[in-house]
């Protein structure tokens, strides 16, 4: 890098006339930039109108959705704004307007939005022109209502890590504004159906609400935090000795085999905790039953919270009858 440098000020040394040509023609730019850019102009543009107040309470509707602002300003000013992300909404703060708002609309003239507008885009100092010359605002009154938001969403794991316990929705409840014949209507919000797959740790899933609301129903939350906890998960199997329940009529009754095979899934923290004791496998004997089948099906019950059951094998079994 350094021989490439001395070789560019080797070579503007011995070409004096195109060094000449460089310096004349940076002076040059800088002159046409200044004459260019150092004179005033009148610059035009369009904006969207949003009307708000503190409370939000009220909804507003303008007829006149857009303003055009013209502003006197220099070149360079006009440059910059024209090479920057400007805005293009403009937000009104009516409780700075002074509005009755008892009547439920009004013809506002734009002489009285200049200050915001001014203060929103930054020409302190600068005055402007608006068009049109009035705004035709009107407003409703907002009615509010809590309402219960129902999951949606599913959770899929990765192999050998499954849900340890219901989701827990953070926020279970939400609030919607409206009129009050429309929000009347609603009841519950529910998440969007989004599946969230190959989930391997515990977390806090921010699951987005389905808001497909009625026209001039909104709900300022737009998701919620789902808190998923999430165990590393394992199978093995019990032999548990099948019951049966009769009266006694079946007194001598015999079920083929005595046991049955219960495979389960459990979170290798709790794995520890089970006992094949822990599963009760039982029959039902009865003559509805012995008339409808030749086998018994197979039941389970007093299964702990934290066992999930996988299968069951034999699902029915045979049985004898003696007399």
């Amino acid at each position: 890098m350094k021989g490439l440098f001395r070789q560019v000020i080797s070579f503007f040394q011995k070409h004096r006339q195109i060094n000449t040509f460089v310096i004349c023609l940076c002076i040059s730019l800088f002159l046409w930039l200044f004459m260019t850019y150092g004179r005033d102009y009148q610059n035009t543009t369009t904006y969207t109108l949003k009307f708000t107040d503190n409370n939000h309470n009220v909804e507003y509707f303008s007829s006149d959705s857009v303003i055009t602002v013209g502003v006197k300003t220099n070149g360079f000013e006009y440059l910059a704004k024209a090479l920057s992300r400007e805005k293009k909404n403009i937000v009104i703060d009516v409780d700075q307007l002074n509005i009755n708002l008892s009547k439920g609309k009004a013809a506002i003239p734009s002489s009285l939005l200049k200050s915001q507008i001014i203060h929103s885009l930054g020409y302190r100092g600068k005055d402007i022109t608006l068009s049109p010359a009035t705004i035709n605002l009107s407003w409703n009154k907002l009615y509010s209502k809590k309402v219960k938001v129902i999951n949606n969403s599913v959770f899929k794991f990765r192999q050998p890590y499954n849900i340890y316990s219901e989701p827990e929705m953070m926020i279970s409840d939400v609030v919607i504004e409206g009129s009050k014949n429309e929000i009347a209507k609603i009841d519950s919000l529910q998440t969007k159906p989004i599946v969230y797959n190959n989930i391997d740790r515990s977390g806090i899933f921010l699951v987005p609400l389905d808001l497909n609301l009625p026209s001039g129903v909104m709900c300022r939350i737009k998701s919620i935090p789902i808190k998923i906890h999430c165990e590393k998960y394992t199978e093995d199997i019990a032999s548990v000795n099948v019951k049966v329940l009769r009266n006694d009529d079946y007194r001598n009754i015999k079920v083929l085999p005595k046991q049955v095979k219960v495979r389960y899934r459990i979170a290798i923290k709790d794995y520890e905790k089970v006992q094949n004791k822990d599963f009760n496998a039982f029959v039902l004997c009865s003559d509805e039953v012995l008339e409808r089948s030749d086998k018994l099906k197979v039941n389970l019950t007093n299964i702990p919270d934290y066992v999930k059951i996988v299968s069951i094998y034999p699902k029915k079994v045979e049985y004898i009858l003696f007399k």
